[in-house]
């Protein structure tokens, strides 16, 4: 089952409260009747369409159980989607997770200097041009595109810019500091 035929099949109220009856323990007829609170047609109906979809499976005789491998299978489809849904939006696999669209959605930690200052570099070398001075205030509007998504302001990305030696100040103008030879 892929996680969108699972998504429609959950999305019908009735599916879904036999099967979290089922989840929560029921396993026979009645008790699934019981659990989820179902005239008798209206659930065999439910239990034929979960068992036909696979997400339940006979037990033993008269009971049902959920399919596990058919929710894992699921699950791992998904998170494949997921993983490549998120490396075609930022191929570059050290930005993923920070960077999206030109937008910071998060920093990592300060202890891990070296992907901080891997992010910051990209933010600061995707916004300014090497060789060229700006003052306080400009750098602080082109970096306001970047803070959008409230990770961080614009001052404070600018600090962080600073204190990681991404960006030089000195006497009032902040220019871009030469990427690391063994960083390119």
């Amino acid at each position: 089952m892929t996680p969108d035929e699972f998504t429609l099949v959950m999305s019908d109220p009735t599916l879904r409260r036999v099967f979290s009856a089922v989840a929560l323990g029921a396993s026979t007829s009645s008790e699934i009747l019981s659990a989820a609170g179902l005239d008798t047609p209206v659930a065999a109906k439910a239990i034929g369409q979960l068992t036909r979809n696979g997400l339940l499976v006979p037990e033993g005789r008269g009971r049902l159980a959920i399919n596990e491998g058919a929710l894992e299978g699921a699950a791992e489809t998904a998170a494949r989607r997921r993983e490549a849904e998120a490396a075609a939006e930022q191929p570059d696999a050290r930005l993923r997770g920070f960077v999206r669209d030109r937008v910071l959605v998060g920093l990592p930690e300060e202890a891990d200097h070296e992907a901080r200052r891997t992010v910051l570099r990209h933010v600061a070398e995707a916004t300014f041009a090497p060789g060229e001075d700006f003052d306080e205030r400009t750098v602080t509007e082109r970096l306001e595109p970047w803070c959008e998504s409230g990770v961080l302001d614009p001052v404070s990305l600018r600090r962080a810019l600073v204190d990681s030696g991404v960006l030089r100040r000195e006497s009032g103008l902040y220019g871009l500091t030469a990427a690391p030879a063994d960083a390119a």
